[in-house]
């Protein structure tokens, strides 16, 4: 079972963390039931958010609105973070 937890409360995040449901379920479709939730503290599942709400650094970007920086650390047993420096790389991150 995969969970996919959102830092992050945003439309665009939200929209990413169907679309990572939707590709995962398409990949593995004997995976069963994948979760999404809320939970700005999660240290496990696939954590999906900003950068920033993750405590990744962002300090190479010049806006963080305009320059997309993508950090993706995931393992085998389907834990890690997709994240990106706005949430238009967040869907990046999932794509």
């Amino acid at each position: 079972m995969y969970q996919i937890k959102k830092i992050t409360s945003h439309p665009t995040v939200d929209f990413a963390a169907e679309e990572l449901k939707k590709y995962l379920r398409m990949m593995m479709p004997e995976c069963g039931e994948i979760f999404i939730t809320r939970e700005t503290g999660a240290e496990n599942g696939l954590r999906l958010g900003l950068m920033q709400d993750l405590g990744l650094d962002v300090s190479e970007a010049e806006d963080v609105e305009l320059d997309d920086i993508v950090h993706v650390d995931v393992d085998d047993a389907g834990n890690g973070v997709l994240a990106g420096s706005n949430p238009r790389s967040v869907l990046f991150a999932v794509y």
